[in-house]
């Protein structure tokens, strides 16, 4: 994890303790942290084992944090997001509010663990806040209330057409990629660096719209859209996709090594593509799926750690967004006659987090270097960005009333 990133969750952590809101302040600061643990793989669970199993641990942490002696807090780490990933999936599906309060204070913990010299002060606390939604989690697993009705979401009429109309923008989604990848393929053959860099960007944005059901097509996204975090360097053969384009372009500033990457992207890209016209996505996967992944963009993308090479992170987070606003205007008429509040605060924070995009780095085939953008204005970003997940992870509840 790099020192960006533990700044910007860790300065979450410290505004989230010091005030009893998970809004940012940007006063904070960090020892440098060693790189992202790569994603684990771990063995699924049931969530009802999970939860109680994870909710022990973390009691367990406790002690180690009140008595000020954590031993190899780096590994303890690791191993909180392998226990989380084991049932993680299920709870997002089910009990989305419930998944964004764990995260919220786990996150950071795990942000805080990996430093090099513990805030036990600190760490005790978000011990504590992930001690109370986990307690939450396993009550509502345990007498099994408050899950997301799968049932009233895809027997509703106004739900089943916005999900014909969702299906449609997801294949025509998957049809820019395919184009944006071969625009990307001929720009690398034309030993243009800047022309591949820019068709680099431009083919991240269809891609990016779709993220609140990418988990649809996970064995392709594992390998399109993987992190060098899960590879041993930026030279592993197994290190694919578009992030080892990102790097050849950004960090080397080569364009031939990346020839025969852009021609194996738009393989799997056309396999995307022809997976997505098989496939039906249903009404339950996107509306928790939206919430889902702007909960992530506020918490991880903010950060910088995607497009890191790049620098196109604004670029990413306004493809995010605009794949969110095509969900909500689908199934806007139908939120706003079950909580018109609700539907409100959306619309006012979706227009807000826009707005503060475009102004930081306007659309087009140019982009702002996040990395370059003071630490106030990504961390005003992120607050916004907070504020439009916070109503989003809801709309699956109120949808299913």
């Amino acid at each position: 994890m790099n020192k960006r990133k533990q700044f910007i969750i860790l300065a979450a952590a410290i505004a989230l303790v010091a005030t009893g809101c998970s809004k940012t302040t940007p006063t904070a600061s960090t020892a440098t942290a060693p790189v992202a643990s790569p994603t684990p793989n771990v063995t699924k669970v049931p969530a009802k084992d999970g939860a109680a199993a994870f909710l022990h641990t973390i009691v367990s942490l406790k002690g180690q944090l009140d008595q000020k002696k954590v031993n190899t807090p780096q590994k303890i780490a690791s191993s909180l997001v392998g226990q989380w990933a084991s049932f993680e999936d299920e709870v997002k599906l089910k009990y989305p509010e419930l998944y964004v309060k764990v995260e919220k204070y786990l996150s950071p913990l795990e942000a805080g663990l990996s430093q090099d010299k513990l805030d036990y002060g600190l760490m005790g606390q978000l011990n504590d806040g992930v001690i109370g939604a986990l307690t939450e989690l396993s009550t509502s697993l345990n007498e099994n209330k408050g899950a997301v009705n799968d049932a009233t979401i895809t027997g509703s009429e106004a739900l089943q057409e916005a999900t014909v109309a969702y299906n449609k923008y997801v294949q025509d989604q998957g049809n820019q990629m395919v184009t944006r990848l071969e625009e990307l393929n001929a720009a690398v053959e034309s030993g243009d660096l800047k022309k591949a860099q820019e068709a680099y960007v431009a083919s991240r944005i269809p891609y990016e719209r779709i993220e609140p059901v990418i988990e649809r097509f996970k064995e392709l996204d594992g390998v399109m859209d993987a992190r060098i975090n899960d590879f041993k360097d930026d030279k592993d053969p197994n290190f694919t996709g578009y992030h080892r384009i990102e790097n050849i372009l950004f960090v080397q500033k080569t364009v031939k090594d990346a020839e025969p990457f852009a021609a194996r992207l738009l393989e799997d890209g056309k396999k995307m593509q022809q997976s997505i016209a098989a496939t039906k996505i249903e009404a339950t996967d996107f509306v928790t799926g939206v919430g889902e992944l702007m909960e992530e963009a506020q918490s991880k993308k903010i950060t910088g750690e995607e497009e890191r090479w790049s620098g196109a992170t604004i670029p990413v987070l306004r493809a995010n967004v605009e794949g969110a606003q095509q969900i909500y205007m689908l199934v806007q008429a139908e939120l706003k006659k079950k909580d018109a509040s609700l539907d409100e605060a959306i619309n006012k924070s979706l227009a807000a987090v826009i707005e503060t995009m475009n102004t930081l780095s306007p659309v087009g085939p140019t982009w702002q270097d996040f990395g370059k953008l003071e630490q106030a204005k990504r961390i005003d970003l992120k607050n916004k960005l907070e504020t439009l997940a916070e109503p989003l992870v809801k709309m699956p509840g109120t949808l299913g009333q």
